[in-house]
C-alpha cells in the first residue's frame, strides 16, 4: 500500500476535517460538510458451491470498493481513493473492514469530511448479487439501495451498473468527467485484489507477481508492486517497476515520482534531483518540492539558494497545513542551524498536530542548543510521553538535533491548498478563547462533532493551553477513542500539571487495562491535591 511517513502525517486530509471552517478554501466553504465519498469494503458472502470457491470472500469484499470506487471517479465523484482511505483509517486506529457499526462509519465520515459514504453486500452463489446502500453524512440518512445481479465473470460490467445508479443518487453525477482504465483480466484481477489485502509483504509479491503475469505492463498492478518493493527495501525491483510503466498512461506521473523515490532510496541523489526537477516543470506539486527538499538535505544542502530550506518552504507555501511538510522546514532549520526559524516552524507544525512526538524532540534539541534548559527538558519529557520515529529515544534532552528524521509524503495526492489565514489572525488569543468556550459549551451538550471543532481550533490558536486538550480527551474518552484521549491527557499535563489532569490520565489508561501506571497518576494527583474526591475514587477502581 502507498502511505505516508511518519503515520502521524499519513494524509493532509484529516488535518484538514478537523481544522474545517477555520482554514478552509473557499470551495470547501461552499461545499460542507465535504465533497468526498467514502467507500467502504462491503461484506462479502460466497456459496460453498459458487465459482471460485469459498476463498472469493477473501477478496470479493475489497474488489467492490475498488471498482466502485474507480467508476465513481469516472462519473465525475470525489471518492477517496485506496491510499487515502487506508491512510484514514491507520490515523483513528480503526479496522478497515465492512463490519464497522453505521455510527463508526458516519462518525470516519465526519471526521475526513466525507459526504456520503457507500458500503454494501455482495453474494456469490451461482450469480454475483451486489446490494450497495449510500449514507448522506451530515443528516445520517440512507438513500434506497442500489441492487443488482450478473454472473462473476462480468463482475465489470455489473459494478459499472452499480456504480452509476450510486452516482445518480447522490446528484453529483457528470457524464464522462474522467476515463476509466481498460479492465484487467479477471484471474489477474482477483490476484491483484489479493495482493492488495494480504497480510503480509511476501504473500503481496506473490499474488501481484501473478497477476502482472496475466497481464503484462499494467500500470495499477506495476505500481502495487512497487509499493511491495520499497517495503521490503528490494529498491533495485521497485525501480524496474516504475520505469516500466508507460509515460502515456493515467499513473504515468506517479509512476515517474515513484522512480525518484527509487532513486533516492539507492542513494543515486543526481538522477532523483533530475526526475523530480522534470516533475514539477510538468506540473507542480507540494510532493514534489517535499522530495526534492529530501534530496537536498541527503546531499548535505541545507541552506541557501536551492536548498533543503528552500525546497520545504515552497512545499509550505504550496499546503500549509500539511504536517509533513511543516516539519522538514523547522528540521531543516534546526540542522542548519537557524535556530529562530527552526522553532518557529516547528511550533507551527505543533498547533496543527499536538501530538507530533518528533517535533517535541527537535525543538528540546534547539532549545538546548541556545541553552533554554527548563524548556528544553520540558519538550524533550513530552516527546518521550508521546513517542518519537526513533528506534531508541535518548536518555535526556541533548542540544544534538537527531539525524535521518525527515519525512517523505509518497504520493503525489490531490491538488494542494492556498492559505487564507495569517499567522498573525491564527495568534490571536482572543479568538482561541471563544473557541474554547464554545467547545466547552457544546461538549457539555454532548454534541461531540461540533465540539471536537471548536477545540481542535482553539488547540491550534494556542496548542499549550491545557484546558482544551483536557475537554477533547474527556470527548474521545466516553466515545470509546481511549488512545487518542491518552495522548490529549498527556499534552494537557504537560503543557499545565493539574491534579485533575492526573486523575484524567489515569482514568484513560485504567480503560486501557494499565493499573500499574493509572494508580501512579492517582497517587501523584492525591500528593498534588489530598483531599481530592477523583483521585480517591479513581484508586477504589483501581483496586489491589
Amino acid at each position: 500500500m502507498r502511505v505516508f511517513l511518519p503515520m502521524r502525517a499519513l494524509t493532509s486530509v484529516l488535518i484538514a476535517a478537523v481544522l474545517t471552517g477555520f482554514a478552509a478554501t473557499a470551495e470547501a466553504q461552499a461545499s460542507a460538510p465535504g465533497s468526498r465519498v467514502l467507500v467502504m469494503p462491503f461484506a462479502a458472502d460466497v456459496d460453498p458451491d459458487a465459482p471460485g470457491g469459498a476463498g472469493a470472500s477473501l477478496w470479493l469484499g475489497e474488489a467492490a470498493a475498488v471498482l466502485m470506487s474507480d467508476n465513481l471517479a469516472a462519473l465525475g465523484l470525489s471518492p477517496l481513493s485506496r491510499d487515502e482511505r487506508v491512510a484514514a483509517f491507520d490515523r483513528l486506529q480503526l479496522p478497515m473492514s465492512s463490519a464497522l457499526t453505521r455510527a463508526t462509519m458516519i462518525r470516519v465520515g465526519e471526521l475526513i469530511s466525507a459526504s456520503d459514504i457507500v458500503f454494501g453486500e455482495v453474494h456469490l452463489g451461482q450469480q454475483l448479487s451486489v446490494r450497495a446502500r449510500v449514507i448522506r453524512v451530515d443528516t445520517g440518512s440512507e438513500r434506497p439501495a442500489v441492487t443488482d445481479e450478473m454472473a462473476l465473470a462480468s463482475i465489470f460490467e455489473l459494478f459499472g451498473r452499480v456504480s452509476a445508479k450510486v452516482a445518480d443518487a447522490t446528484g453529483r453525477r457528470r457524464a464522462a468527467a474522467t476515463a476509466t482504465a481498460a479492465p484487467l483480466p479477471l484471474e489477474a484481477f482477483e490476484n491483484y485484489v489479493k495482493g492488495l489485502v494480504a497480510a503480509t509483504p511476501a504473500a503481496q509479491q506473490r499474488f501481484l507477481e501473478s497477476a502482472l503475469r496475466e497481464a503484462s505492463g499494467d500500470p495499477r498492478v506495476l505500481l502495487a508492486l512497487w509499493d511491495v518493493y520499497s517495503e521490503q527495501d528490494l529498491h533495485d525491483k521497485a525501480l524496474a517497476t516504475a520505469n516500466a510503466v508507460p509515460a502515456t498512461s493515467t499513473l504515468g506521473r506517479q509512476a515517474r515520482f515513484d522512480v525518484a523515490q527509487s532513486l533516492m532510496a539507492l542513494k543515486r541523489y543526481d538522477g532523483a534531483f533530475q526526475e523530480l526537477t522534470g516533475l514539477y516543470a510538468n506540473g507542480s506539486a507540494a510532493a514534489i518540492s517535499n522530495a526534492l527538499g529530501l534530496v537536498q538535505i541527503r546531499r548535505g544542502a541545507i541552506a541557501g539558494a536551492g536548498s533543503a530550506v528552500a525546497y520545504f518552504a515552497r512545499a509550505v507555501s504550496e499546503d500549509p497545513l500539511n504536517t509533513t511538510y511543516l516539519f522538514n522546514l523547522g528540521y531543516a532549520h534546526a540542522l542548519a542551524p537557524a535556530p529562530a526559524d527552526a522553532l518557529s516552524w516547528l511550533r507551527e507544525t505543533v498547533r496543527v498536530d499536538a501530538v507530533d512526538g518528533d517535533a517535541h524532540l527537535v525543538m528540546s534539541a534547539v532549545l538546548a542548543s541556545t541553552g533554554r534548559t527548563v524548556e528544553s527538558q520540558r519538550e524533550f519529557e513530552l516527546a518521550r510521553s508521546l513517542g518519537t520515529s526513533l528506534e531508541t529515544m535518548p536518555a535526556s534532552a541533548a542540544a544534538k538535533v537527531p539525524p535521518g528524521l525527515e519525512r517523505l509524503e509518497s504520493s503525489l495526492g490531490p491538488p494542494t491548498r492556498p492559505r487564507t489565514v495569517t499567522p498573525a489572525q491564527r495568534d490571536q488569543k482572543e479568538t482561541a478563547l471563544f473557541h474554547l468556550s464554545r467547545g466547552r459549551t457544546l461538549a457539555d451538550a454532548r454534541k461531540d462533532r461540533d465540539a471536537i471543532e471548536e477545540l481542535r481550533r482553539a488547540i491550534y490558536l494556542a496548542p499549550y493551553e491545557d484546558e482544551p486538550h483536557l475537554l477533547l480527551g474527556k470527548i474521545y474518552q466516553r466515545t470509546g477513542r481511549t488512545a487518542e484521549a491518552v495522548d490529549e491527557f498527556k499534552v494537557a499535563l504537560w503543557s499545565r500539571e493539574t491534579a485533575s489532569a492526573h486523575v484524567a490520565l489515569g482514568g484513560a489508561l485504567l480503560d486501557q487495562g494499565e493499573k500499574d501506571a493509572a494508580r501512579k497518576q492517582a497517587e501523584r494527583a492525591l500528593a498534588m491535591a489530598p483531599d481530592l474526591t477523583e483521585a480517591r475514587d479513581l484508586l477504589r477502581r483501581i483496586g489491589n
